[in-house]
């Protein structure tokens, strides 16, 4: 089976302090056939010039106006040449055997759309985290019980390999979302074929202050954007009754998020915003008021006698915020062949 070309594509927008890890960690790939596509979208910082001290090894483009997030996505794969591509942002880096661990699954299992590992993450220390994997085992699962799951939960697109084809037929990232726009391209691609993962780590993810994330989870209104995603992916999964069955669960789901981004502002001593945060997490489940955390931060809100954040580092020391098991594959999954399944993650 020859070597197809897979294109790693950089749609680049002010990273200047992480893009040569970036850069770097796209060059360092131990599969032999790759290309990486970076599309600079007009940065204002100096990500274009530490992009240029690689123009000879990489495809190199700057756009003339700002394209925004979704578009310059779409950009960058249509400058691709590759078979297989996957979306690299520049905050982020991939470990050495990526490709190399991704293509033979999508080469074995011709059904699947989107080949996923695992995951490292780290911040702007740059001190690397292990996290559980997403799912208790190698797998390959239905597209459509795995679009079950990115309404819900979403993977960084450092995670992803994908078959170029598909994210075209799917119309690539809509520009109308930017909000989980990751979560909505995943779902397209799951209503067109399988999914396959694996629990090696490919890759590490960056948690910052200064990422497009970042900023957007520290405005009200992106919860409602999220809310929007959401329902375009409703809107898609219409007349599927598997997916149905879900949909209103994965409202409620939005207000847990809506309480989780609510402990980032409140971090913050932004208390009025937090507030907000937490009126409208009822909108979208009534019921999250009997929760522990809703409760928490009402209670630490209403304090009148201590600061509401040392009162809820106080109360809340020693929780852990983040994943702290796998999940099982959802039901109809099949386990990955022993060929697919035997690859080790890069050591630290």
């Amino acid at each position: 089976m020859s070597d197809p070309l897979v294109s790693l594509c950089i749609p680049n927008y002010n990273n200047e302090p992480y893009l040569d890890a970036c850069l770097a960690s796209a060059l360092s790939q131990t599969y032999p056939k790759t290309e990486v596509v970076l599309v600079d979208d007009c940065s204002t910082d100096g990500s274009f010039s530490v992009a240029t001290r690689y123009q000879d090894r990489v495809r190199l483009y700057r756009n003339e106006i700002n394209l925004g997030q979704p578009a310059n996505t779409n950009r960058c794969v249509e400058l691709a040449s590759g078979e297989f591509v996957a979306i690299l942002h520049g905050d982020d880096y991939l470990l050495p055997t990526f490709v190399e661990r991704l293509v033979p699954l999508l080469q074995q299992y011709e059904q699947a759309v989107l080949a996923i590992g695992e995951r490292y993450e780290t911040d702007e220390t740059g001190v690397v985290r292990s996290i559980p994997p997403f799912y208790s085992t190698d797998c390959i699962i239905p597209g459509e019980r795995q679009a079950k799951v990115f309404l819900f939960s979403s993977f960084p697109p450092c995670q992803v390999l994908i078959r170029r084809s598909v994210y075209q037929r799917v119309g690539g990232a809509d520009p109308g979302h930017v909000v989980n726009l990751d979560g909505l391209l995943w779902f397209k691609c799951a209503l067109a074929g399988d999914v396959v993962y694996v629990r090696d780590p490919v890759s590490v993810y960056r948690r910052h202050g200064a990422s497009t994330t970042a900023q957007y989870n520290r405005r009200l209104d992106h919860m409602m954007e999220y809310y929007r995603t959401l329902m375009a992916m409703h809107a898609l999964g219409k007349g599927k009754p598997y997916l149905e069955r879900y949909f209103e669960a994965s409202v409620k789901r939005v207000g847990e998020l809506t309480v989780r981004y609510c402990r980032e502002v409140f971090r913050e001593k932004r208390y009025d915003l937090a507030k907000r945060y937490l009126a409208l997490a009822t909108v979208f489940d009534p019921a999250i008021v009997r929760s522990h955390q809703w409760r928490t931060l009402t209670y630490c809100l209403e304090s009148t006698d201590r600061d509401p954040a040392e009162l809820y580092r106080r109360l809340t020391e020693g929780e852990h915020q983040g994943r702290v098991a796998s999940y099982d594959p959802p039901d109809g999954y099949h386990p990955l062949k022993a060929s697919c399944a035997c690859g080790a993650g890069d050591a630290l």
